[in-house]
């Protein structure tokens, strides 16, 4: 597991640890694991899909921005948008 946070201008949309998250880059589709190499990439506007307790995802619509991986497997989500698809709260 490694820690998750989402951050939009007005709050902080969502922070846990999590198994997995999967969204959009623009370079394409980027799957976070733990363990993953550090990164900084420009995020897309789309689908924001996060595994936890290896139960089944949760997805939540977010808007253009930044994600940046750290090497103690922090991922921080930085977006103009963020919100929950229905029946996903």
């Amino acid at each position: 597991m490694f820690s998750l946070k989402v951050v939009t201008p007005n709050s902080t949309f969502y922070e846990d640890q999590v198994d997995m998250a999967i969204f959009k880059t623009t370079l394409g589709d980027r799957a976070i694991l733990n363990g993953h190499i550090p990164i900084v990439a420009g995020i897309k506007e789309g689908k924001l899909r996060i595994k936890k307790d290896g139960g089944p995802f949760k997805t939540a619509d977010i808007g253009n921005g930044f994600v940046t991986v750290n090497s103690d497997t922090e991922t921080v989500i930085l977006t103009e948008s963020a919100a929950w698809r229905e029946n996903e709260v």
